[in-house]
């Protein structure tokens, strides 16, 4: 039986932290990319985040996997 509670649900619907998902595979050749996140949530400011990744288009699948309602802007 699953439970109808709100914190399961939410925990349930996370993106795992994986490697390949969220970050990159272990021993890969990454650069450093640097992106300001806006529209996380009502209210919030952008942030900032440097993330590791072997190319550009897969720092952006990372993000879009952490926060996928987000925009980003790469700086």
């Amino acid at each position: 039986m699953q439970s109808e509670n709100f914190r399961d649900k939410e925990i349930l619907a996370m993106t795992p932290d994986m490697e390949g998902v969220t970050r990159p595979l272990k021993d890969k050749k990454t650069k450093k990319f640097t992106f300001i996140v806006k529209g996380i949530g009502i209210g919030t400011a952008p942030m900032k985040i440097s993330t590791n990744a072997e190319t550009q288009a897969k720092a952006v699948k990372y993000i879009k996997a952490r926060w996928k309602d987000c925009s980003y802007e790469l700086i």
